[in-house]
């Protein structure tokens, strides 16, 4: 029997295929906009990351964890960041590598587990961008709640 995050891979590659909103890639207009400081960088559908929270970005190791399908990676790079992508899915990855080649610029992907001890040295990046996804991970869960009376 398929691991949980095996499974859940092969939905989130069926849910790519049908036209899932969080596989959807950017367009070449919304990069091109991106460059110029006109950018939302979505991580949940409810609002955009605050761009104080992001900025400056230029010349900072970032990845974006759990971050595939061509909407946080492209937009990071056009604010010059050096980005790395992990997922564990291989549509979402390969969207990610599609927009790259699209727009003229090197990415580094990852397939691997975000539930599972990362294949990062500590303190490889400046930043980490982490989309919805963590409410499917019992690690990042626990840990929140464990911090639930922290002001972030």
């Amino acid at each position: 029997m398929a691991d949980y995050t095996d499974k859940n891979r092969e939905v989130i590659n069926g849910w790519c295929r049908d036209g899932w909103e969080w596989g959807r890639p950017i367009s070449h207009e919304v990069f091109v906009r991106a460059k110029k400081g006109d950018y939302a960088l979505c991580i949940t559908a409810a609002k955009p990351v605050p761009k104080a929270w992001i900025e400056p970005a230029a010349g900072k190791k970032v990845l974006a964890l759990a971050g595939g399908g061509g909407q946080q990676g492209p937009i990071l790079t056009a604010l010059g960041a050096d980005v790395t992508v992990l997922d564990y899915s291989d549509v979402q990855l390969e969207t990610e590598r599609m927009v790259a080649a699209r727009e003229g610029y090197d990415i580094t992907v990852v397939q691997a587990d975000m539930t599972k001890r990362l294949p990062f040295e500590d303190e490889s990046f400046d930043m980490i961008i982490h989309t919805l996804s963590n409410c499917y991970n019992p690690v990042s869960y626990t840990h929140l709640r464990a911090h639930e009376t922290d002001q972030y």
